[in-house]
């Protein structure tokens, strides 16, 4: 069990990690439709620029959304960066990446968390991928005509068509994401993909092994393995140790403890999947029913990484784990970076 105090750590060590570290959160919630509430006095965006991120990557439209949906919610990203020019910049490409860390704005990375959209007409990751498309999840927690979901009683791996989806991800440059893949589907993705993988949003399932989200050792070391990064997530459904009981910083630094040991910090990520933009109306009336859900609205978020204005809380879990600068701003930003580098165009 990990225990760590925040009052213990050296903030002028948590200061200078974030000043010198391009981060990045691998799967983040909306800036816009809706968009997120104003705390304290500052609107999202305003708490955004003052958190220490460089980069989210925002799923553009919900995992049931339709491919027109997909459009319109890329023409609202595209018409609010004509009008926040100063404080935001779409990331079509790592030197994107680097801008937005050099003029202190908030990079934007599009992703989605079902391809089912894009179905068999395959004209369409062109498309996509020339809008800005970079990042793409096979299958949401069912199955769909590329393969099995992680919530899928049966995984049947990939089928004809997520072979054609993960060769064509590979040549368009867009990132294959599996956090919500089925276990089978997974290890095959991984296996016939040229390009490294990612897992943008998963834990361990040895240290919280009640979700099906979870991914097993297996699926992280083959990732590993192929160069490809686990992006941990701080949501309580993938962090807690008793189901409805909030996790805290010290239950999601066990995961990070346990990869650490398992892949090493080269391959390990930020996918925090915070959405600000929830209310209690929305979580009980909507999402909580879909999922038959123990979760409240008031414990569904960890209870120390549930707003971004709390992003420097991660940093200074990885100082109590003893890590190093360089390690940790590896896992901050640079592994996802190495990932992009490797396979966006």
């Amino acid at each position: 069990m990990v225990k760590l105090q925040l009052s213990e750590t050296n903030e002028d060590k948590v200061n200078e990690i974030t000043n010198d570290s391009i981060f990045i959160d691998g799967l983040c919630g909306n800036l816009i439709n809706p968009e997120p509430p104003v705390r304290d006095g500052k609107t999202y965006l305003d708490r955004l620029l003052d958190s220490g991120i460089t980069a989210q990557s925002i799923t553009i439209a919900s995992p049931a959304a339709s491919f027109d949906a997909i459009l319109k919610e890329i023409y609202s990203y595209y018409n609010f960066f004509d009008y926040y020019p100063d404080q935001v910049i779409h990331i079509k490409s790592v030197e994107d990446i680097k801008t937005a860390k050099k003029e202190k704005k908030i990079g934007v990375i599009f992703n989605l968390q079902n391809a089912k959209a894009i179905g068999s007409d395959f004209h369409k990751w062109s498309i996509l991928s020339e809008l800005g498309l970079r990042v793409c999840q096979l299958t949401y927690n069912e199955p769909n005509m590329f393969g099995s979901g992680c919530m899928a009683e049966n995984d049947s791996g990939l089928t004809f068509y997520g072979k054609q989806a993960v060769r064509e991800m590979n040549r368009q440059g867009i990132i294959v994401d599996l956090s919500h893949v089925g276990e089978k589907t997974s290890l095959e993705a991984i296996e016939l993909s040229e390009n490294p993988c990612i897992f943008s949003h998963s834990n361990a399932r040895q240290i919280t092994p009640s979700t099906k989200r979870n991914l097993t050792d297996e699926m992280m070391v083959n990732i590993a393995k192929r160069g490809g990064v686990i992006g941990l997530s701080s949501h309580a459904f993938l962090t807690h140790h008793t189901e409805g009981v909030q996790p805290t910083l010290n239950d999601y630094m066990e995961h990070f403890k346990y990869l650490l040991d398992l892949v090493g910090p080269d391959h390990i990520s930020i996918g925090t999947d915070i959405y600000e933009y929830y209310t209690k109306f929305y979580w009980e009336t909507k999402t909580k029913l879909l999922y038959d859900s123990p979760w409240f609205f008031e414990t569904v978020f960890n209870k120390d990484l549930k707003r971004v204005d709390q992003y420097k809380n991660i940093i200074r879990g990885l100082i109590q784990l003893g890590l190093s600068n360089e390690d940790i701003q590896k896992i901050l930003g640079l592994n996802l970076m190495r990932v992009m580098k490797s396979v966006w165009k």
